[in-house]
């Protein structure tokens, strides 16, 4: 390049130094790459780790989603608490829901929810926050759990291995996960069983091992002997005629209602005092196309019940001390549809000592058929027959119970019933315990089940009376822990975002 040439370009970049600048190459330095390689390394990571970590069910098992009492739950606890409540519920609910779709997709039918599966959370919690009030006050009361049932968790653990396996899965965890969600772990399923069975023997060691000192029970009675003292009548409901408008709608008129009045009692007049007058009415008295089908002994008898127990209408009538055997009562039904008809049986003594025996029920193929019946007591004379051919022991008699009896109720226990109740058997079948015998009494017995080979066992040291007011005390006493429970106990959801949504 010329001397003037190179002037002149000098001349140029004087005026404007970038006009003729030499040409760089455009770029990060070297350390900014390093930089940014290691930044979008951990984001990757980072990514990889949170991905990972959901998968994993991290977050359902290390997050708090609702918390009951001082206990944090989180989403994988809160899932097995929402699952089991649902399988307790799902037959139940059936006619409610359409099992083909979610919960979460169904409207709730009432107000409080706006869909089923807020319901059945709120359901589930509620159990939550319940069962662990009471576990917090067993623990509280230094109460622990039977080594029996300690090693019941310990086998339904060992079980989740052995299923696991079975189906594939890696582990006892993979497989929780697959029943309950991600976040299922053996160690917070353990505490789960431990926190449920543990309220369960808390709650039954409360209700069944209280003992009552004679002064305790005469104290209760004298406070609620109405809840304890039981009374016999039977009950036939004589309805009014019904007419129906021109618009379909179905009316009961004041002349219809006074018109049954009028045959109710006539009818409590011809009964009074005669219990099969009663009986034979109530046939009378029934609609004709529903007569084949109604027996009078079984529909008109009401068992022994409390006073406080009996219908709030004929209470009071009820549970007058001069009722007698053979009084008779009417009364308006709660609908103003009709009237009933009361007949007083008995005012059960509870001064009584209560029977207990065993039975071998021979049951009839067709009891209204005499040969089916005639076969059955043959059968129940021939076991009568080896029983006494035996050793003629209690235990005995047992054991050819439970190889025998057609009896779903007592089978499996020897035949055995304890502490029989007035009216709590079929007639020929109460009569029989409630005459008198002596232990080791047996007998063959008709009822329209067939025939009962009976043996009798003895009868209560306790009275009637003690008997139904220490049962009625525990249950007094077990209700009100039980609401002290419901009211002490609260949750609250503190977050849904990882609770399985069914």
């Amino acid at each position: 390049m010329s001397a003037s040439r190179e002037k002149k370009n000098r001349q140029q970049q004087a005026v404007n130094p970038t006009a003729a600048a030499p040409e760089t190459k455009k770029g990060m330095s070297k350390s900014l790459k390093k930089i940014l390689a290691i930044v979008v390394t951990i984001v990757v990571i980072a990514a990889v780790v949170f991905f990972t970590m959901l998968s994993a069910g991290f977050f359902e098992a290390n997050t708090t989603a609702a918390t009951v009492g001082t206990h944090k739950l989180s989403p994988a606890e809160v899932n097995y608490w929402l699952s089991d409540t649902y399988a307790e519920e799902q037959a139940a609910m059936a006619y409610l829901i359409d099992e083909e779709q979610p919960l979460s997709e169904q409207e709730y039918p009432q107000e409080g929810f706006d869909t089923w599966y807020d319901y059945m959370l709120d359901l589930a919690l509620n159990k939550a926050a319940n069962t662990y009030e009471i576990y917090d006050e067993a623990i509280a009361n230094g109460f622990t759990l039977t080594d029996e049932t300690k090693e019941s968790i310990d086998s339904q653990l060992e079980t989740l291995s052995l299923y696991g396996s079975m189906y594939g899965y890696t582990n006892a965890s993979s497989y929780l996960a697959a029943m309950y969600g991600p976040g299922s772990k053996v160690s917070n399923y353990e505490d789960y069983l431990t926190v449920n069975y543990t309220a369960q023997e808390y709650t039954t060691a409360m209700y069944a091992e209280k003992e009552y000192t004679q002064e305790e029970l005469d104290a209760f009675y004298a406070e609620n002997a109405d809840t304890v003292d039981t009374v016999g009548f039977r009950v036939f409901e004589l309805a009014a005629e019904v007419s129906t408008d021109d618009n379909g709608a179905e009316t009961v008129t004041e002349e219809a209602l006074a018109a049954a009045e009028e045959k109710a009692i006539a009818m409590a007049d011809a009964a009074k005092g005669d219990e099969a007058k009663f009986l034979e009415l109530a046939v009378e008295n029934t609609p004709e196309d529903l007569r084949a089908e109604f027996d009078a002994d079984a529909n008109t008898m009401a068992p022994n019940m409390t006073k406080a127990d009996t219908p709030e209408m004929m209470r009071e009538w009820l549970s007058d001390d001069a009722r007698a055997h053979g009084d008779v009562y009417v009364v308006e039904n709660d609908t103003a549809t009709g009237f009933y008809v009361i007949f007083f049986r008995e005012a059960v003594d509870m001064d009584i000592s209560l029977p207990s025996v065993r039975h071998i029920l021979v049951s009839a193929e067709d009891p209204t058929d005499a040969d089916s019946m005639a076969a059955a007591k043959a059968e129940a004379e021939s076991i009568l027959a080896e029983y006494e051919a035996g050793e003629q022991t209690e235990e005995a008699f047992a054991a050819l119970a439970d190889e025998r009896t057609a009896d779903t109720g007592s089978a499996g226990n020897g035949g055995l019933y304890e502490d029989i109740i007035p009216g709590q058997m079929v007639t020929a079948f109460n009569d029989w315990c409630f005459s008198i015998h002596n232990e080791g009494d047996t007998d063959v017995i008709e009822t329209e089940y067939g025939y009962h080979v009976m043996y009798y066992c003895g009868s209560s040291l306790e009275s009637y009376r003690d008997i139904a007011t220490e049962a009625a005390k525990r249950e007094s006493e077990y209700t009100a822990w039980e609401e002290a429970i419901e009211e002490s106990a609260d949750y609250t959801l503190v977050s849904s975002k990882y609770i399985n949504v069914i």
